[in-house]
């Protein structure tokens, strides 16, 4: 007996491809996914926002521990003890030349120890600084007295180290608002006299 090939005629019908079906379970799957690298995504910008504004915390940071050991009168004095936030919309009087002698334009006067630390402090607070730069950003710059030099806890003595806390409001996807904080401690010195 020999086997004989048969041909069995096919419906046309059920040759044609994917069904509708298989096409929405795999729009569904791609979706998710899409869903998923969108999230990651949103999470990495965020992520990059936030690190943007740590490195803005700490340079100015940096500038201000720089403006400290320039005005060192001033650090004495403890005019760069700043507890409250300062007023923005308020400027100081005098805009301070960078050096007493670099009064060539009209509007940098030499300014008094006093007069730039006030100054330095408005600069990093709210020119381009904590209060407009960082979202709900606040610094405050204390000092931890020197129990060594005689400190009475009140005032900072001679070498007295300061600790400068900038905070703002974090980028994040939930609701509750949450806040990171940069400190620094800054040891600025003292005058020679």
């Amino acid at each position: 007996m020999s086997m004989i090939n048969r041909h069995i005629p096919i419906n046309r019908y059920e040759c044609r491809g994917m069904t509708l079906v298989e096409v929405l379970v795999a729009a569904v799957i791609i979706g998710i996914g899409l869903l998923g690298v969108a999230s990651l995504q949103l999470t990495a910008l965020q992520g990059a926002s936030n690190a943007d504004y740590r490195s803005r915390a700490a340079d100015l940071t940096s500038a201000l521990a720089d403006r400290m050991r320039a005005n060192l009168y001033a650090v004495e004095a403890n005019e760069y003890r700043l507890e409250a936030p300062v007023d923005c919309t308020n400027p100081p009087n005098e805009v301070c030349a960078m050096s007493p002698d670099d009064t060539s334009s009209s509007h940098l006067t030499d300014c008094s120890s006093t007069q730039m630390a006030t100054y330095d402090l408005w600069e990093v607070s709210c020119r381009n600084g904590v209060q407009t730069s960082l979202p709900g950003g606040e610094i405050t710059v204390v000092c931890e007295d020197n129990p060594f030099s005689g400190g009475d806890g009140n005032d900072c003595s001679p070498n007295s180290d300061f600790v400068v806390t900038i905070t703002w409001q974090v980028q994040s996807d939930t609701t509750i608002p949450t806040t990171e904080t940069v400190v620094t401690r800054i040891v600025p010195g003292s005058p020679r006299d």
